[in-house]
């Protein structure tokens, strides 16, 4: 019987410690990643706005054939929504210089991914802009739990390259 004490008392110590380790890690992650793009904003918003062209430079979107998605809702012609397996896309809020989609899937909480478009201007003129710096964030909100605090290490090397990349094809599809 002392042992089963003793163990249950180290468990609970333990446990406390380790949650309390968690609390010093935030509970909002932002990745973020940019590119310069020789193109104009619209041409950015083109491709972002519509998610069924996502499949084409989103790196996330690879090898649709293979899933099961479901289109949702679209909007103007646009797809608005999507469903890929269990997550769900859907657009949030779009204005002149950001747009948002929040991810959802199962009972984690929302993922909110958002483009920012930013016009570079020529140095001799005020009028023309030679590029575009595209932004492309994820927020993630965390609970209180432990493994998802310390999962939450590892969100910029899961998610970080593959941002990457989807902003170098983004680019490389718009200044063909």
């Amino acid at each position: 019987m002392r042992i089963i004490k003793l163990a249950l008392i180290s468990f609970i110590v333990l446990f406390g410690i380790v949650t309390a380790i968690s609390m010093l890690i935030p509970s909002h992650v932002r990745i973020s990643k940019a590119a310069n793009i020789k193109t104009i904003a619209d041409s950015v918003w083109n491709q972002v706005d519509d998610i069924r062209k996502w499949e084409s430079w989103n790196p996330f979107f690879n090898n649709l054939a293979a899933k099961q998605v479901t289109y949702l809702d679209t909007v103007d012609g646009k797809l608005n929504a999507v469903k890929v397996e269990t997550t769900t896309i859907r657009w949030k809020e779009k204005n002149a210089e950001e747009h948002i989609a929040e991810m959802t899937s199962g009972n984690r909480l929302p993922v909110m991914s958002g483009w920012k478009c930013i016009s570079n201007r020529r140095a001799d003129s005020y009028a023309a802009s030679d590029s575009v710096t595209v932004q492309w964030y994820m927020d993630f909100r965390l609970r209180w739990y432990p493994w998802e605090k310390f999962a939450s290490l590892m969100l910029e090397k899961s998610y970080g390259s593959k941002m990457e990349l989807g902003l170098t094809n983004l680019k490389v599809l718009l200044e063909k």
